[in-house]
């Protein structure tokens, strides 16, 4: 049986980095990121996660090289491989795919029919330490899944995709947090919902809701993190490197903390394990091959990392 089982979404990025250069077709979306993040500090994780049979050779080989079990990919023939084209603000905030008004409502209406389709769970994948969803729909098929493992005793972890321009999904999303254990926003929908700029107000408002660990990822300014059985918040910066491009480190975090949730039940160290998954998807473009290599610095980068960590 697998210990954490990751849901996210595949999409083929074309991406816009800060010199204006535009690397196309690379594997992204949730579910490759998040399963990095994981597999970074545990080699038992599986992926739910759906593509067309049109995906190219190099992406599917990238998500072969995270060394993950693949059961749980399902290919469609008569859907395509959703693609996107990404572009950050100064904060490293996504703006979305470019041309994002004209484009966004044939995307979603792509994905929806996409994501309505039940993914059949592997065996291997139905009773696990963690499982781990990345999504904007709390009432999606795959999350009724989760709440399944869940009654069989596996921790929930969500990593909640707000859509903090109009709020649309905001109050499906609340009303959904009392199922979760872990949960994980970004920032500008952390702020926003709770309406404060104040790291400390902002992990109380997400704490009333019930989970066992809140997890604020904010970007370049780190993340702020707080559990219930220590009951202390804490601010955990980023782990510096050259950024190349941020596509995935808010979803490679997510997948780091809940395998450090898992071991430890401790946000401090939990926190540090999402932030140096992130940090290996910020010093380049996709998602990084897993190697003993990766797996050895990045334990040697969490030693230095939480020496850093401070409360709030």
């Amino acid at each position: 049986m697998l210990d954490y089982v990751i849901y996210g979404k595949i999409i083929i990025d074309d991406i816009k980095l800060r010199s204006g250069e535009i690397v196309r077709n690379k594997l992204g979306g949730g579910g490759p990121q998040g399963a990095f993040g994981a597999r970074l500090w545990d080699p038992s994780v599986g992926i739910l996660t759906r593509s067309g049979t049109d995906i190219d050779p190099e992406a599917e080989a990238e998500l072969e090289s995270i060394d993950i079990n693949l059961e749980g990919w399902v290919q469609y023939d008569d859907l395509p491989t959703p693609h996107g084209l990404m572009a950050y603000d100064e904060n490293e905030y996504m703006l979305g795919e470019i041309n994002f008004a004209k484009r966004k409502e044939a995307f979603m209406r792509k994905m929806g029919v996409m994501l309505s389709r039940e993914i059949p769970i592997p065996h291997s994948y139905k009773s696990p330490h963690v499982i781990h969803l990345i999504t904007e729909y709390p009432h999606e098929p795959m999350a009724d899944e989760a709440l399944r493992m869940k009654e069989n005793g596996a921790i929930y972890s969500l990593e909640p995709l707000i859509d903090y321009h109009s709020w649309t999904n905001r109050r499906a999303i609340l009303d959904y947090l009392a199922n979760v254990d872990i949960v994980t926003p970004d920032w500008p929908s952390a702020s926003g919902i709770a309406k404060s700029e104040n790291p400390i107000t902002v992990l109380k408002f997400w704490s009333q809701f019930g989970p066992d660990l809140v997890s604020i990822r904010h970007g370049a300014q780190g993340s702020y993190v707080w559990d219930k059985k220590h009951d202390q918040m804490w601010h955990i910066p980023i782990f510096k490197v050259e950024t190349v491009d941020p596509t995935g480190c808010g979803n490679s975090y997510g997948g780091g903390l809940c395998v450090g949730w898992d071991k430890h039940r401790d946000a401090k160290i939990a926190g540090c394990y999402g932030t140096i998954s992130a940090s290996f998807l910020a010093q380049g473009v996709g998602v990084p091959r897993v190697t003993e290599k990766i797996i050895k610095e990045a334990q040697q980068r969490l030693e230095q990392l939480l020496a850093k960590v401070e409360p709030i």
